[in-house]
């Protein structure tokens, strides 16, 4: 009477052994990387060139540029992680009385199937920069009359090797190539004979000109994969269960008074502005924790040395109310389309109101009537303290810069010291505030995974090579 019941729980146990074990097998299968499949990654910008060292045409652009292109074209030399210039398509190189030799990494194949040759790389980077003397020595690039600072300059984006082929298309050699581009979507094919190795995926769907908006509608509809976010969307993609990826922060935020409000007597009004605003609230509440406060121009993990502190001055109250009511009224000026400027600028006006000034925003695309001040965005280089700080000045234009500081120069290759001392001249008179510095953020889909590191490096590098999809 009792074998049935015994025979039966026997045979459960080893239904679910049975179960467990290849339910096991099924995880382990869906978590090895595997070849194949298209990944599908939308963009707000829109890439009308390709060239590496073609000048983009607005900040959208610039930033699709700098996050594709290195998929397709690469460098001589690539900054890593931790901001350690490392060898790209040169395998070494050597500066001889001035002059630079970069010897060509041997066995490097082009995505028309023939082998990188140095003549090629030294005629790239001679269109991209003439100026330059660039020549060829066998396995080797020669250049003179070119920064002392050489190798850095050769880790940028717009020194990517891009060999002109007999149609006059532009070929690469990185893990991806060019197989389709027209004015709203990009394809690119993993390039087989790639030098370190072929990427998992077999092809790579980009979708440009698509708002942020779309985008995060887009991956929430499992329609594609990676897109770009933004700090004010990280509560929304962690209610709805999605991952994000993430740099370190590499874009300032900050804010610019125009040169009425530049001169000595308005330096009360910048000094109270500036100590009103609490950045720990802009990063942590506002941005979502997906930002860092700013002291400086350059981010610490890129200068090295630690953030200027930001304290409220003694009497800057009192200082304020002593002032006429029309130097107490401020108007910030913030790009219509920016979100996160646009809450920024929002609770600006909340943080002033406690130092007695009464802060108007003006979102506008167009003509208006002349702000006081405005919010721009700034993107910092990753690379060396002083290429990343004249990398920011260049940004911010010769005519703010100058109202802000006497003395900016900053020559190629200056200690910290030297960068120190010029952030420093730039911010003392708060004609220049900084805000917040923010990192690039993706979100991704579930069935993206990535092999070896995340699929958005540190230093804001797609790492879509090593990227597969269940």
């Amino acid at each position: 009477m009792t074998s049935r019941p015994i025979a039966m729980k026997l045979f459960r146990s080893a239904f679910l052994a049975l179960a467990n074990a290849a339910a096991i097998v099924a995880v382990a299968s869906a978590s090895r990387p595997h070849y194949g499949g298209t990944l599908r990654l939308e963009t707000a910008g829109v890439i009308r060139s390709v060239d590496p060292a073609a000048p983009p045409a607005d900040t959208a652009e610039a930033a699709s540029r700098n996050h594709i292109l290195p998929l397709v074209f690469e460098t001589l030399t690539t900054v890593d992680s931790d901001l350690r210039l490392q060898p790209g398509l040169a395998a070494s190189w050597e500066s001889v009385g001035g002059r630079w030799r970069f010897r060509i990494r041997r066995g490097v194949s082009l995505h028309d199937g023939s082998v990188l040759q140095a003549w090629q790389a030294a005629a790239s980077l001679r269109a991209a920069n003439p100026s330059w003397a660039v020549d060829a020595d066998g396995d080797v690039v020669v250049i003179d009359r070119a920064p002392m600072d050489l190798p850095w300059e050769l880790a940028r984006g717009r020194n990517a090797v891009a060999v002109r082929a007999s149609n006059s298309a532009l070929v690469g050699t990185g893990a991806f190539r060019v197989d389709r581009i027209d004015d709203r979507r990009i394809v690119l094919r993993a390039h087989d004979s790639y030098w370190n190795a072929r990427p998992f995926l077999d092809a790579i769907l980009i979708g440009m000109g698509a708002a942020p908006a779309e985008q995060l509608s887009s991956i929430e509809r499992g329609e594609t994969d990676l897109v770009d976010a933004r700090p004010l969307d990280a509560r929304r993609l962690a209610q709805r269960g999605l991952r994000w990826v993430s740099s370190r922060p590499r874009e300032l935020i900050a804010l610019v008074f125009e040169p009425h409000r530049a001169t000595a007597d308005q330096a009360v009004v910048r000094s109270a502005l500036a100590a009103a605003i609490d950045r720990q609230t802009l990063a942590g509440a506002l941005l979502q924790d997906r930002a860092a406060p700013a002291f400086a121009l350059v981010p610490p993990w890129i200068s090295g040395y630690a953030p200027l502190s930001g304290t409220m001055p003694a009497g800057v109250r009192a200082g304020v109310t002593a002032l006429p009511a029309a130097q107490r009224s401020i108007t910030i000026r913030v790009d219509a389309g920016d979100a996160v400027a646009q809450a920024i600028a929002d609770r600006i006006v909340v943080d002033a109101r406690e130092v007695g000034l009464a802060v108007a925003v003006q979102a506008t695309s167009g003509l208006a009537p002349r702000p006081d001040v405005r919010i721009v965005r700034i993107p910092i280089e990753p690379s060396a303290p002083d290429r990343a700080l004249a990398g920011a000045i260049a940004a911010l234009g010769a005519r703010v810069t100058g109202l802000a500081a006497a003395d900016v120069s900053l020559p190629p290759g200056s200690g910290s010291d030297a960068v120190y001392r010029v952030e420093h001249a730039l911010l003392e008179h708060q004609i220049i505030v900084p805000l917040v510095h923010l990192p690039d953020l993706y979100a991704i889909g579930d069935r993206v995974h990535a092999w070896n590191g995340p699929a958005l490096q540190p230093t804001g590098a797609l790492n879509l090579a090593n990227v597969w999809i269940e």
